[in-house]
């Protein structure tokens, strides 16, 4: 973060007085998201490091916008090129650098990504394209080692709009209102967005702007009690000391509360932000002589790391995030500790060299132009990066079908919409006019390349496919989704009604089923995703609740009726899930002076599933049980999918069949999930007479 710090200035701009404690608070804020970043396992909430250096950030600049408008001597171009002196040569070191290192390391779909990362983050836009960009199969958090700048980006949109709002607030005596008019419609949107949009709303400055603007009030208040007691404009008013005292210990209570107790399973950002915000803003309304803002936050050491604070944080998260990249997976303890010692030594050269040279030295002022203009080349080169007009140097046939075999999926996005319901189906016709209606989410999706394969090489057997299904939402009357803001009974009874068409004769329910009430399968429970991945997810559902039973209970009605009305139905179980499954590309192949053109013998695993069926088996026993109470079918994946319990994760040339933890690739369903052909070749169940029949006497009952 590129917060500053009052320090001396060129004459001609306002001089502020220098708060060495302010300083040290910017070390403990990226203390604690460094902690949370290197060390996942402590499942930490040092993400709030980046709430305090946005009080920070308002208080600072308003205070330096104010003092100078009070005094007349404020200059919108002159605050411009000061930003540009202070942010972009670190900026524009590490994303050199970060595009560098990916040119070398990084696969083709990588780099690109890469690039595009690049292009947005130059022109200040990188928390508009992460929030764009959250597609149920993009690049993950850990993945991507320039995710970090979002916020640096939401600070530059606030520098880009805060002066002017703020001369024009102060010119018509409307400071105080309009911050707390900023304050109060910012906080109403973060909290609602917290809830029903987080991944989007995690990113965007209007759920964030109220953590600048509490900076910005008690800078604006404290100027104007300045002004009342008669006192220097360029001093803090600061409370008296038993006061003083309070607030410093009570603010320090707070962030330190909210960086150790808070993780990323609550809502992000939102009402719980109000804790390292509101400790943040005590801590500074304490003043410098407060005990510990002078003899903690104003330690040499810990102003220290505040003064490298911003090159500290661009330079840490691309160390760890490449680390990902390569290695398959976190950085074991003592690695992310090097690392993190290597970031701090990489910032301390970067300020002592770069940085501070150009903000306080002569060459600070002719360098604005130059510095403008890098920022103008790297978008160029990221944007042609992410074009793929500039390959990597891990270009090649075997490169490409890694590649392919990692992006293949493909469920199409074209949905036929009933304008009524909001919901809408998905058909794959043969020359048959009965249907298969395939309900569920994004786990009966992957199975599409085998149902696609099978109509287009036997049209005049297969059944033709239907799919309604709703990614995230279990196929389960009353379930509500893990994703926020998702109405999955609506869609679920929409489904429902597709299934009594008449030309339906075959259903089947498919799902991620043990996310929805057991949580996702994980080699290691202690790690937890970072940069608000998991606050778009609800908790998943206790099993043995009376709402959960409720839910299972009308499950098993609805499918003894689909069943009595002729139907066949069936329920595929989970297939095996496994963070195992994830591809890694062998680290040696990326790391290599030398090309290679194949993959080497033995590199994919072989996974044994007894763990998983272990962990889904009270799941996948209820509904075996629904299954045989209802008169139902079950297809059990692992089955076709594994040698027993023996899974492979890759088929004879090395390439993958999951693209993730979880989900098979296009090739892995269409190869492996002979499963599925039952249900599209199977006997017929009805004739076409019985099936009118049930349409119009056997229609769902109301749930």
């Amino acid at each position: 973060m590129s917060m500053d710090v009052s320090r001396p200035h060129r004459a001609g701009s306002p001089a502020l007085s220098y708060r060495p404690d302010i300083e040290g608070l910017r070390g403990v804020a990226v203390g604690l998201v460094v902690a949370y970043h290197a060390f996942p396992r402590l499942r930490t909430g040092g993400f709030v490091g980046v709430d305090v250096f946005f009080v920070i950030s308002g208080y600072l600049i308003t205070q330096l916008i104010l003092t100078a408008v009070q005094a007349g001597r404020f200059s919108v171009g002159e605050f411009y090129r000061r930003r540009v002196r202070r942010i972009v040569p670190a900026l524009l070191v590490v994303m050199s650098a970060c595009g560098i290192f990916g040119w070398l390391v990084l696969l083709p779909t990588e780099l690109q990504w890469l690039g595009k990362s690049i292009s947005y983050s130059a022109s200040f836009l990188a928390n508009v394209f992460f929030a764009r960009t959250g597609g149920y199969f993009d690049r993950t958090a850990e993945l991507n080692p320039l995710l970090h700048l979002w916020s640096l980006a939401v600070e530059e949109q606030f520098y880009f709009v805060w002066p002017v709002l703020m001369l024009l607030a102060a010119r018509h005596g409307l400071t105080m209102r309009i911050l707390l008019a900023v304050l109060v419609t910012s906080l109403a949107i973060s909290i609602w967005g917290a809830w029903y949009a987080p991944r989007q709303h995690f990113y965007y400055p209007a759920g964030r702007a109220w953590e600048l603007a509490v900076g910005a009030l008690l800078a604006a208040w404290q100027l104007s009690a300045a002004r009342a007691s008669d006192t220097d404009r360029s001093s803090s008013h600061s409370p008296r000391w038993v006061g003083a005292q309070t607030l410093s210990v009570a603010g320090l209570a707070l962030v330190v509360a909210g960086g150790v107790f808070w993780t990323a399973d609550e809502p992000i950002p939102g009402v719980w932000s109000v804790i390292p915000t509101a400790g943040a803003a005590m801590l500074i309304a304490a003043g410098p002589q407060a005990a510990v803002n002078r003899w903690f936050l104003g330690s040499p050491p810990l102003t220290l790391v505040g003064r490298i604070s911003y090159p500290l944080y661009l330079w840490h998260w691309p160390m760890l995030s490449f680390t990902r990249v390569i290695v398959g997976h976190a950085p074991r303890p003592t690695i992310a500790a090097a690392e993190v010692v290597v970031a701090c030594l990489a910032a301390y050269a970067t300020y002592r060299l770069l940085e501070a040279p150009i903000r306080f030295g002569e060459l600070g002022r002719r360098a604005v132009p130059g510095l403008l203009a890098g920022l103008a080349v790297l978008t160029l080169i990221g944007a042609a990066a992410g074009a793929r007009r500039i390959p990597g140097r891990l270009s090649g046939p075997l490169f490409t079908q890694w590649d392919a075999a990692v992006t293949d999926w493909h469920y199409p996005e074209d949905t036929d919409f009933d304008r009524r319901s909001g919901f809408g189906t998905v058909t794959l016709a043969s020359q048959r006019q009965r249907k298969v209606l395939f309900i569920g989410d994004s786990h009966i999706q992957h199975y599409w390349p085998r149902i696609e394969y099978l109509i287009h090489t036997r049209p005049g057997v297969a059944r033709s496919a239907e799919f309604a299904t709703y990614r995230g939402c279990p196929p389960m009357p009353a379930i509500r989704s893990t994703w926020r803001g998702w109405n999955c009974r609506r869609s679920f009874d929409f489904a429902v009604q597709q299934a009594f068409q008449p030309d339906v004769d075959t259903v089947v329910f498919g799902a991620f089923w043990e996310k929805y009430f057991l949580g996702e399968y994980s080699v290691d429970h202690s790690l937890q995703q970072i940069h608000g991945a998991q606050a778009d997810t609800r908790a998943p559902l206790a099993l043995d609740s009376p709402g959960t039973e409720l839910a299972f209970e009308q499950f098993r009605s609805t499918i003894a009726q689909l069943v009595s009305s002729g139907r066949r139905v069936f329920i595929v179980l989970s297939n095996p899930t496994s963070p195992l499954f994830d591809p890694l590309f062998p680290p040696q192949m990326r790391l290599s002076p030398r090309l290679a053109n194949a993959l080497p013998p033995g590199s994919a695993p072989r996974i044994d599933a007894a763990a998983f069926e272990s962990f889904v088996e009270p799941l996948m026993s209820r509904l075996r049980n629904i299954a045989a109470q209802s008169g139902a079918r079950v297809i059990d994946p692992r089955s076709t999918l594994c040698d027993g319990m023996i899974c492979p994760a890759a088929g004879p040339r090395g390439m993958p069949l999951y693209l993730d933890s979880n989900h098979l690739s296009g090739h892995g369903a269409r190869e492996r999930a002979s499963f599925i052909d039952e249900v599209l070749l199977g006997p017929d169940a009805l004739s076409a007479a019985s099936l009118s029949v049930s349409a119009s006497e056997g229609a769902p009952m109301k749930q």
